[in-house]
């Protein structure tokens, strides 16, 4: 069946400055939340007597550690930025939200752990960065993206810490038994 009927053709209307400022605002709030957690945290555990203590493979200074966590920790605020653009009321938001908590808290409880503790707590956080990169990269694939350094850095330590606790404990260890000298 024809119509005569015109079609109404409408163009996208174009963003307004103040709704890319409302957008550039909420970016750098998302952004600097994890950063400004962080440092409470730190400002709170400074007065208790705990110091963070920061993962720096390779004998690099602990700072080079400290600036790739806090640089991670603003790649997951941009992430919940990125999910928050989507207007969905999905799960991921308090998966990422968790994930951020226990990335934030990871430096204050690493320096009591011995080796094998701290790969044990830096694998279950691995794991959880797992499961919560596969539930907000189904609802943002850009905030997916943004979660892949922090899934790559806590993967590293968890892997590292693995294998220098199973380095040292029996089966995998050399065994030094004290035997006396033979006499010749």
């Amino acid at each position: 069946m024809a119509t005569a009927a015109t079609l109404a053709i409408t163009r996208p209307e174009p963003r307004t400055t103040a709704s890319s400022w409302r957008v550039a605002l909420a970016w750098i709030i998302c952004t600097g939340l994890p950063l400004g957690l962080f440092g409470l945290l730190n400002l709170g555990g400074e007065a208790i007597g705990i110091l963070p203590l920061f993962f720096a493979p390779f004998g690099l200074p602990g700072w080079v550690g400290a600036i790739a966590h806090l640089g991670q920790l603003a790649l997951l605020g941009s992430a919940y930025w990125a999910l928050t653009q989507r207007n969905t009321r999905s799960p991921a938001r308090l998966w990422l939200i968790a994930l951020m908590a226990g990335y934030v808290a990871l430096p204050f409880i690493t320096p009591p752990l011995d080796s094998l503790q701290l790969s044990l707590v830096c694998t279950g956080l691995f794991l959880a960065s797992v499961a919560t990169i596969s539930r907000v990269g189904a609802v943002s694939p850009l905030a997916g993206w943004m979660m892949a350094p922090m899934l790559a850095v806590i993967g590293f330590s968890a892997t590292m810490g693995l294998a220098i606790a199973a380095a040292y404990a029996p089966p995998f260890a050399l065994m030094q038994a004290q035997q006396a000298p033979s006499a010749a």
